[in-house]
């Protein structure tokens, strides 16, 4: 314990004094609210193979298959709520300690916490589109559909898919450019819940580290640049936003 609030006295100076920081978040950042990660001993891709129900080619060629894993991810991230760990970094923001948000995660649950400034590298499930047409429609819109078939098919006989990006796609131009600006100018990036595994997103905290950032790691799991990490926790994150938050309060830098 004596050695967790230590780090959590460090993060808070490296935050007063290196600030604004950019956070860079992953699947664990939304376990807390009730959704799997997908790389943990128990997470979604240690039951299924995520090139066969998650990818562009696996959407294409079975698309029953692909909806038939996604109706059911759909349901549950169209229920989750931000949890406190969302909230703490929407309040940070507030109070200037972070100047952005990039996501792995397509939850829209930064958001929802607060965040306003969010760069989302693989899309968001807010809405979907006809492979074949580009007509758009609600994912709430979406799973309607897939409650009454199991493909969702448009008016024009084309193939909904929703606006994220599958195993197989490449990431949005715009949030490229976002991304990698932000890994110039040596601001502390701090990575909440990513296995840093998934590329080309994860190599950004490394380009930042190259460009001369403090890197802070918070993941339960090892990742491939924990050597490099200023500081590191392997702790619930929840637990560090939370006892960071309250440092930040005993020092007068949030109310």
């Amino acid at each position: 314990m004596q050695e967790f609030r230590q780090k959590i006295k460090r993060l808070a100076k490296l935050l007063v004094e290196k600030k604004p920081a950019v956070i860079f978040t992953g699947a664990g950042m939304s376990t807390a609210s009730g959704i799997p990660d997908f790389r943990s001993p128990n997470g979604l891709w240690s039951k299924v193979d995520p090139f066969k129900v998650a990818s562009i080619d696996a959407l294409r060629e079975n698309p029953k298959v692909f909806y038939k894993f996604y109706k059911e991810r759909l349901s549950t991230l169209l229920k989750a709520q931000p949890n406190e760990g969302h909230r703490i970094l929407g309040k940070l923001e507030k109070f200037g300690f972070i100047q952005a948000v990039i996501t792995q995660n397509i939850d829209g649950l930064h958001q929802k916490g607060g965040s306003l400034k969010v760069i989302e590298l693989h899309g968001n499930i807010k809405e979907a589109h006809c492979m074949k047409c580009g007509h758009g429609i609600s994912s709430t819109e979406l799973l309607a559909l897939l409650e009454e078939s199991e493909v969702p098919y448009c008016n024009c006989g084309g193939v909904y898919k929703v606006d994220v990006v599958l195993f197989g796609e490449i990431l949005p131009e715009k949030a490229i450019l976002e991304a990698t600006k932000l890994t110039y100018g040596g601001y502390p990036w701090i990575v909440l819940g990513s296995s840093l595994v998934v590329m080309p997103a994860a190599d950004f905290p490394r380009q930042a580290l190259l460009h001369g950032s403090q890197l802070v790691i918070v993941n339960k799991e090892p990742t491939y640049l924990d050597e490099y990490a200023t500081i590191l926790f392997h702790d619930n994150i929840v637990d560090v936003l939370i006892a960071l938050e309250e440092e930040l309060h005993a020092q007068g830098h949030i109310s």
